[in-house]
């Protein structure tokens, strides 16, 4: 086993008093409901030491349009129905190249990915045209009320299908594997206690190209935020996701964990190497306000894996 270097670069924020297991603790202090498969999102109920959300910047309760070449892009709040379109993009976009040929499996390790980012979301938001869902962004913000609170349980039961397989409980063994790369990384660097939020997936349509869907979403959440008081947010991603997005956005890279170094990884048989995990963390209105000075990005790209 070669030499591991984790690249640390701590958030210039200031220091709040939570720590990385209180963070974890709250992601996952959800009561267990007896439907493992089915998914019924839950009214979120504000934390009293947070200030009231106006009800234009509160996605969960309306729903606003844009224009965009001819056409309406709505956004709404995540319902049940739409996670199977979010699933096969995710799969499309993400999935589990070895897995092609076994296109059900392969949408199963998606769903699980799709559940561990929602598993934990207060505020979960699509971009929909046409009646077509073209992006979405997940996002947990600290005190707030997870949505989805029986998604723990939904996980269990995909574990437990993905491992009656061979071929699924390798997949399953580097997910995990994956997971725990990127949660040492958050321990490490310790983002969690310059943070108040996390943005666990943000993913957008290569069919949304030219419609501004990743640019709204982005705008969005990021409004939402502010109104909700958060000072400093965070996100996982790595080098199959365009990183340049987050430094146009004014973002910083906080931490960085290149597979080059880990020569432990090789250790299954699906990804092979793992890519370069990095963490970046920003400030919502010094965010809005670089976008004002830069002008728009490319709506397109597919900025966000997720944690």
């Amino acid at each position: 086993m070669g030499a591991i270097r984790d690249h640390i670069h701590h958030a210039k924020a200031s220091s709040r008093n939570h720590t990385d297991g209180a963070r974890t603790e709250n992601r996952n202090r959800v009561s267990i409901q007896r439907s493992p498969q089915a998914v019924v999102p839950l009214q979120t109920t504000r934390s009293h030491t947070k200030p009231a959300v106006s009800a234009a910047l509160k996605p969960e309760t309306s729903s606003d349009a844009a224009t965009a070449g001819g056409n309406v892009v709505t956004y709404r709040p995540l319902t049940a129905t739409d996670l199977p379109a979010i699933i096969d993009e995710y799969d499309q976009t993400w999935g589990f190249r070895p897995l092609s040929e076994r296109r059900p499996l392969s949408q199963m390790v998606s769903k699980r990915f799709v559940m561990h980012y929602l598993e934990g979301t207060t505020r979960a938001e699509v971009a929909e045209l046409d009646g077509q869902v073209l992006g979405l962004t997940f996002a947990q913000v600290d005190g707030e009320r997870p949505l989805y609170p029986h998604a723990q349980e939904t996980l269990a039961g995909i574990d437990d299908r993905l491992r009656a397989d061979d071929t699924g409980s390798v997949a399953l063994r580097e997910t995990l594997y994956w997971h725990r790369a990127e949660n040492r990384l958050e321990r490490i660097s310790q983002i969690g206690k310059v943070t108040q939020a996390e943005l666990r997936l943000f993913l957008v349509s290569p069919k949304a190209r030219g419609h501004g869907v990743g640019g709204g979403l982005w705008r969005r959440l990021m409004a939402y935020f502010q109104a909700c008081g958060v000072k400093r947010y965070f996100l996982h991603t790595d080098n199959s996701c365009d990183v340049g997005f987050y430094d146009h956005q004014g973002l910083v890279c906080n931490a960085k964990r290149i597979a080059a170094d880990h020569p432990e990884d090789h250790v299954e048989k699906m990804y092979g190497r793992m890519n370069d995990l990095y963490i970046y963390s920003g400030e919502p209105s010094r965010t809005v306000r670089h976008r004002r000075r830069g002008g728009n990005s490319g709506s397109g790209q597919q900025p966000k894996r997720g944690e």
